[in-house]
């Protein structure tokens, strides 16, 4: 079979799958550390100025990195593109104290999501060539220079959901993607710039919630208790997102196993709203409708604040299935 390309990045770890053999467990996997760690890690370690280039990725351990390293005297210079990293608007960017400049004497560190000089000497390596289909996963909050991230990270996913309706069909190409996901284009960038092949990009939520749904039985609520993210959907045999939320796991985490239970029984119902899931600090609720279930699974390393069926098998990678379930739903590779 063609090979095929998978990389979900979160944050605190990527988690790569290369659907190159029928019998998955013949297939090259691995769960390495998130790019903003990493990249974090080189800045920690690192005694001079730095310059940031290259591609805008995920903010996190890098931002705090970045912050600390000028709380310690150095300076740190970034490109345009590099700075969204931390924020949409550059103004915050200066306040931090990163100096905004396209070329810098500083030692060199790169940004960027998917690292493509790494991936394609460990594909080397292990007896690959370059992929002709990459399917990428990272968690985009959305370009909003004036308005809260976190708010406007829903707002998005209700448009596309009330637009698209499918999940497979959040799963962009190139010339799908809408222009708010910064991240997303770029992540696409990094591997375009690279190579000449074809490269579908989603939101690590709808990987992970299309990997559920490829191994539920429909329809079902599925749950991804993710690093950062919680994110449930209920999902129908047509893969149709009736109803979708999304908070914050370590509020879950705080409030405990029994609240989140009735938070999941209030969802199921429709009687969570958006605004009860900002005023918790969460991201927000979309109900088109409720539906009765059958199941309810879910995964992701923190499923033990659920009180609910786990799916079996290496919950790091749920979402490279549900992107290569996505890749063939829209016909992208044979099923």
């Amino acid at each position: 079979m063609e090979p095929i390309f998978t990389l979900d990045v979160g944050s605190a770890t990527q988690d790569f799958v290369l659907f190159a053999d029928k019998n998955i467990r013949n297939c090259p996997k691995a769960v390495l550390p998130s790019p903003t760690r990493l990249i974090a890690k080189k800045i920690e370690n690192s005694d001079e100025d730095i310059f940031l280039y290259g591609y805008t990725m995920g903010g996190g351990a890098i931002t705090r990195a970045v912050r600390k390293h000028i709380e310690r005297g150095f300076k740190v210079f970034a490109t345009k593109r590099s700075a969204l990293t931390f924020a949409d608007n550059l103004e915050k960017v200066r306040e931090m104290g990163v100096i905004l400049a396209e070329n810098s004497d500083a030692l060199r560190i790169k940004t960027a999501d998917v690292d493509m000089e790494f991936f394609s000497k460990f594909l080397n390596q292990i007896g690959y060539s370059i992929p002709q289909i990459y399917a990428i996963a990272v968690q985009d909050h959305g370009f909003a220079p004036n308005e809260s991230n976190r708010i406007f990270r829903f707002k998005m996913f209700r448009k596309i959901i009330e637009k698209e309706r499918y999940l497979e069909r959040l799963l962009f190409s190139e010339r799908e993607l809408p222009m708010e996901f910064n991240r997303m284009f770029d992540a696409m960038r990094s591997v375009k710039d690279f190579c000449e092949s074809d490269v579908f990009v989603t939101d690590t939520s709808f990987a992970v919630i299309s990997g559920l749904a490829n191994f539920s039985k429909l329809p079902a609520l599925l749950i991804n208790f993710g690093n950062s993210h919680t994110t449930a959907a209920v999902v129908d045999r047509d893969w149709e997102i009736k109803s979708i939320v999304e908070h914050h796991t370590n509020i879950l985490r705080e409030k405990g196993r029994e609240y989140t239970r009735w938070f999941f029984e209030k969802f199921l119902k429709g009687e969570i709203d958006n605004e009860y899931v900002l005023s918790d600090l969460g991201h927000g609720c979309y109900v088109r409708e409720v539906l009765d279930v059958r199941e309810i699974v879910c995964t992701g390393p923190h499923a033990s604040l659920g009180v609910y069926e786990e799916i079996k098998g290496d919950p790091m990678i749920v979402g490279n299935f549900g992107m290569k379930a996505m890749l063939e739903r829209r016909g992208e590779i044979p099923e």
